[in-house]
């Protein structure tokens, strides 16, 4: 995967990953993935699972659930949080690590699912490709894919200089104050974004500390992800606007792709 998500490679990004995601996400899509893991049939594997958030979700909704990520430090937190889980959600789950963009294991699925932009994160058409039809390859017949992208929005796109990102202050582990800025440059010739991201640490004792990482991404329209899952061996069912399942429209801040398996 050509990706410069280098920041995975920080066991710092991995500990404090849960604290800020529900500061900015607050699970807020974790019902739509449970309910279409319990509606198929079969077992599911979610794509860049990072810690576990959606994944140990599905596994307490009763679903053999697989979860992929290509981050050691990612994986280790989930190992860390699946202990803690009751029995029957242990067993339900598999970790693995791995590249999306190329990776092969020895079963089949109802359901893969790649949640919070993780599909974004494969900056290279081939590497895109390459998902899909491994996708395609892990599925049951009539198995379904979901992918969720951000909808880009053109007063963003088209600011020359980039755009600067709210602050954003959450709590992190051991103490700590966190918070959080970025600034995003836009590259329309390539459909790619980078967010030059800055992380202020204060500490119990007041101790203070500065780190930045850059995270590249992806963005699709929506003509380019149906084109995308018509190639590799996908008929899309729905495009949907938010995790409530509400049609996509020009305001809608989310794109949701459901696509079965032809």
């Amino acid at each position: 995967m050509k990706s410069n998500y280098a920041r995975c490679e920080d066991p710092w990004i991995a500990e404090i990953y849960d604290y800020q995601t529900a500061r900015i996400w607050a699970d807020r899509d974790v019902d739509f993935y449970t309910s279409l893991a319990k509606e198929s049939d079969g077992p599911v594997l979610e794509l860049g699972c990072g810690t576990g958030r959606v994944l140990f979700a599905m596994a307490r909704a009763e679903k053999d659930v697989t979860g992929l990520d290509v981050s050691t430090h990612m994986l280790t937190v989930a190992r860390r949080k699946l202990d803690k889980e009751c029995p029957h959600v242990q067993r339900r789950t598999t970790l693995a690590q791995g590249d999306m963009a190329s990776f092969s294991l020895e079963r089949e699925f109802g359901l893969i699912v790649a949640p919070y932009r993780a599909f974004q994160a494969l900056l290279e058409s081939d590497d895109q490709k390459g998902c899909l039809e491994c996708c395609a390859r892990h599925l049951l017949p009539e198995g379904r894919l979901a992918i969720n992208v951000f909808n880009p929005k053109r007063e963003r796109l088209d600011v020359a200089g980039g755009v600067d990102d709210p602050r954003i202050d959450f709590s992190g582990p051991y103490g700590l104050s966190i918070a959080w800025s970025g600034h995003t440059d836009y590259d329309s010739s390539n459909q790619r974004l980078c967010t030059q991201m800055r992380y202020e640490t204060t500490s119990r004792t007041g101790q203070m500390t500065t780190r930045e990482y850059p995270l590249e991404l992806c963005y699709f329209f929506r003509s380019d992800v149906e084109s995308l899952l018509e190639a590799c061996g996908f008929g899309v069912e729905a495009v949907y606007g938010d995790f409530d399942r509400s049609p996509l429209g020009p305001d809608s801040p989310e794109m949701i792709f459901v696509a079965k398996k032809k």
